[in-house]
């Protein structure tokens, strides 16, 4: 039995019209035709395309009523392959999720206020307290503060997954989608329902080998800054410091030019759990470092330099924690928000750790990731949503029991006999006709509670979680 059903769907048509509603028409395959009805549209597309009538397309194939959320990228991550240059769409359908979507427009003028008006839209019109929350945004400078708002109306207990959208390095042509096109917001998307989340993300650490730490002799502290602007480190122009540490041989327009150089040499702050939280440069601007995220004055520094094997490790690290975290149900989809920056460092690499991933990979790269309640660059996130198999079992058995009581005693029987029993043997143990006993098993049959092979039946793990119920 599916208890979350998710299609994906990719086109990289000129026209965007087309790219819109062929990757919608392509997802929609992928899911049973009995969906009719999809919870909610995931829409990640490139930002040279008009997006207006991307999200035209989309709902030239779609139900007006589904919302459609997401926003601009410059690689799409679907069916766990990375692209560009495209549209990538992901369906969800599930009657035991419930969603909730808001807006809030002026990120870059009222940060905290915006991000509190999305997610209360967000929470008013899911109807309930929430299971975890997904966050679009545009890249305004201020993602922290934002992420502030959604917290201060939120709660520190509720998880938060999500990220910036991006362009081509332009910062400029970032826009996010919620049933319309936006720029300069923040989207929430409230997740409800017999759902649980799980959630990680590739760390990087002091002690790690793969990341190759640099080692210096003297502290790297910042001298001079603001905000994500860092002038000068140990008293000494920042990029001239840069460039010693960094072993970098060109000249310094080559350096400022040379994006894979400088996003592979980055700075980072040591937290204390051992975690270097990587902060840039991102960009390197007039002379100056800039960073993807706040940085303080005094804070010491330490440089990380980005391996194909770090990458590797970082999509192999989170796809670990997922599958071993518990519930170890199997997922139907796993979200993914890459940081752009690992494809500039190395494409190939990732690639090849989502094309050899086992978890169901769709989602998108941003210029900095938002986890549980932290925001962070350079990192692999990932978020997988299973069915709460326990609750849905327990509201699913009851609703049968109630329709159809017969059913208690039928699949009670089924279990004294071993869990695995022929029609013709059930019938005689519970006293009653073959046709009768095919009527029986017909409800535990559509909840999934039992399966059925010839005139064999079998408990289902998910009957055994109903029969802890009454056992």
């Amino acid at each position: 039995m599916r208890f979350i059903e998710f299609g994906q769907g990719f086109s990289d048509d000129d026209n965007p019209l087309k790219a819109g509603a062929h990757a919608t028409s392509n997802a929609l395959k992928q899911l049973n035709k009995y969906s009719k009805h999809p919870n909610i549209v995931f829409l990640f597309s490139s930002p040279d395309y008009d997006p207006e009538e991307i999200l035209n397309g989309v709902k030239l194939i779609m139900n007006t009523k589904t919302p459609v959320v997401g926003g601009s990228s410059k690689f799409q991550i679907v069916n766990n392959k990375l692209l560009k240059k495209g549209v990538g769409i992901g369906i969800l359908y599930s009657k035991y999720i419930n969603i909730g979507v808001g807006v809030g427009l002026g990120v870059s003028i009222n940060p905290r206020e915006s991000g509190k008006k999305a997610i209360q839209d967000a929470m008013k019109n899911l109807g309930m307290i929430p299971k975890f929350v997904m966050v679009f945004m545009d890249f305004c400078k201020f993602e922290e503060e934002v992420l502030k708002g959604i917290i201060d109306v939120l709660g520190i207990t509720i998880p938060i997954f999500g990220g910036t959208n991006t362009d081509d390095f332009e910062f400029k042509k970032t826009y996010q989608y919620c049933n319309d096109v936006y720029f300069d917001s923040v989207v929430c998307v409230a997740f409800g329902g017999d759902i649980l989340p799980k959630m990680a993300y590739g760390n990087y650490s002091e002690t790690d080998k793969s990341s190759n730490t640099v080692e210096t002799k003297n502290k790297t502290v910042i001298t001079e800054t603001n905000k994500r602007y860092i002038y000068k480190l140990n008293s000494i122009n920042a990029l001239d410091y840069y460039k010693n540490i960094s072993k970098f041989k060109g000249t310094y327009d080559e350096l400022q030019k040379d994006r894979q150089f400088y996003l592979s040499h980055t700075f980072g702050l040591l937290n204390t759990n051992g975690e270097i939280l990587l902060k840039g440069p991102i960009s390197i601007k007039n002379g100056v470092l800039i960073c993807g995220s706040n940085i303080v004055e005094g804070n010491e520094l330490k440089m990380v330099n980005i391996t194909d094997e770090k990458i590797k490790q970082l999509f192999e690290n989170s796809t670990e924690l997922l599958i071993n975290t518990a519930p170890k149900y199997d997922s139907p989809l796993t979200f993914c928000c890459s940081s752009i920056y690992l494809p500039e460092i190395s494409e190939e690499s990732v690639k090849n750790s989502l094309e050899s991933s086992p978890l169901n990979i769709f989602g998108f790269t941003s210029y900095g990731e938002v986890v549980l309640r932290e925001y962070m660059n350079y990192t692999i996130s990932m978020c997988s949503i299973v069915p709460d198999l326990a609750s849905i079992s327990a509201k699913d058995g009851i609703h049968m029991v109630t329709k159809y009581p017969a059913t208690k005693e039928t699949i009670l029987k089924i279990n004294e006999m071993g869990g695995v029993v022929k029609i013709e043997e059930l019938a005689k143990a519970l006293g009653i006709h073959r046709r009768t006993t095919y009527d029986r098993i017909e409800p535990l049959l559509q909840y999934g509670f039992i399966e059925k092979e010839h005139a064999l039946i079998k408990i289902t793990d998910f009957g055994k979680l109903l029969l802890k119920l009454w056992i």
